[in-house]
């Protein structure tokens, strides 16, 4: 939202820009951001009417938090129940920008599963998720989590990393094993910072410190609810690739001109969009480009597989044929094969003599 913040603290004047907003707070991108807990003065001007309330830091986002998680830094703040005239018409502006600029709604039925052992975050989290239109389940363990995802397969999750029983790693752990979960974005909160690397090792697409703003969350879900495929796409052919390879599968689809979404799960997630037999994107939950995501896909041995109809959404990373592509693969596998085969002298290792 474009809309021009100022923020004083300790009477002096820091710039800063607003990445997210909501009722109750805003985020607010600066390389110098404050304590949590400090308390601030935040002032908005819509159509040029000066409004102004107290505030409070709840979380901070350092320069390597943010480099970590592909964000810019700053600190999330919360603004103070309306207690002076000036607050309530500071809340009053608030809610008209927010109507005006709403972010369009993921589509109808989309679906979190909130994992939490605090009853008022999940509840807090559960109220504001549904106003935002997502259907919402809730559980307070791991095996619950666990319970709950596969009763209904959801399109995001938000895992503590601190539940009783299985904690969230280990709920990350189980899913990956599970065909039926491997695909599903998971968010995981905690309040140690370390936590960090674990869980994108683990399989997490994202990652939100706490304490969190729930306007952070919901722009956050929004994201992952569209990365992957939604989970409520029809599935037209699934298997392992000890069955079938990924080559031969890519040359059948190419040969019936078939269009539409090829999720590969394994060591971790990834994907292969084709219209038409032509393929048009690849990406996967570790890297974005598209090229190295493609030649690494096709070396893989072991996973599974699904194919749905519809591709996803894509710039057009690639316009491949599949027969070019095996044919430009086999070459780089021999030529890697034969730069093995080179002695450091420059001769060719005589294989046959060797044995």
């Amino acid at each position: 939202m474009d809309l021009p913040v100022e923020l004083y603290a300790m009477g002096q004047r820091r710039w800063v820009a607003l990445q997210d907003l909501s009722r109750s707070g805003m985020f607010l991108q600066t390389l110098e951001p404050l304590e949590v807990g400090a308390e601030i003065h935040v002032a908005i001007a819509p159509e040029g009417r000066r409004q102004v309330t107290i505030a409070r830091v709840a979380h901070v986002l350092t320069s390597e938090e943010a480099a970590a998680l592909g964000r810019h830094p700053g600190m999330g703040v919360e603004f103070r129940a309306p207690e002076q005239p000036g607050d309530h018409l500071f809340t009053i502006a608030i809610e008209r920008l927010l109507r005006e600029h709403r972010a369009t709604a993921p589509d109808p039925g989309a679906h979190i599963m909130v994992a939490d052992t605090e009853p008022r975050l999940l509840e807090r989290l559960s109220n504001a998720l549904g106003e935002a239109g997502f259907s919402v389940s809730v559980a307070m363990t791991g095996m619950a989590a666990l319970a709950e995802c596969i009763a209904r397969i959801p399109d995001v999750v938000l895992l503590d990393r601190s539940l009783p029983v299985l904690d969230g790693l280990r709920v990350l752990d189980a899913m990956a094993h599970d065909p039926r979960l491997a695909a599903v974005p998971v968010i995981l909160t905690s309040a140690v910072s370390a936590d960090i690397g674990p869980a994108f090792d683990r399989g997490a697409m994202d990652f939100i410190a706490k304490p969190m703003l729930t306007h952070e969350v919901i722009v956050r879900a929004r994201r992952l609810a569209y990365a992957i495929p939604r989970q409520t796409d029809r599935v037209v052919l699934r298997g392992t690739l000890g069955d079938v390879t990924l080559p031969a599968l890519l040359t059948m689809l190419e040969q019936e001109r078939k269009t539409g979404r090829l999720v590969v799960m394994g060591d971790y997630l990834g994907w292969i969009d084709i219209e038409d037999g032509v393929i048009v994107s690849a990406g996967s939950s570790r890297a974005s480009d598209a090229h190295a995501n493609l030649a690494a896909l096709l070396d893989w041995t072991h996973g599974t597989f699904e194919l749905s109809p519809v591709a996803g959404p894509h710039d057009s990373e690639l316009s491949v044929s599949v027969c070019h592509l095996l044919l430009q693969h086999a070459h780089q596998i021999d030529e890697a094969a034969r730069v093995m085969h080179v002695r450091p002298s420059g001769r060719i290792l005589n294989l046959d003599a060797a044995t």
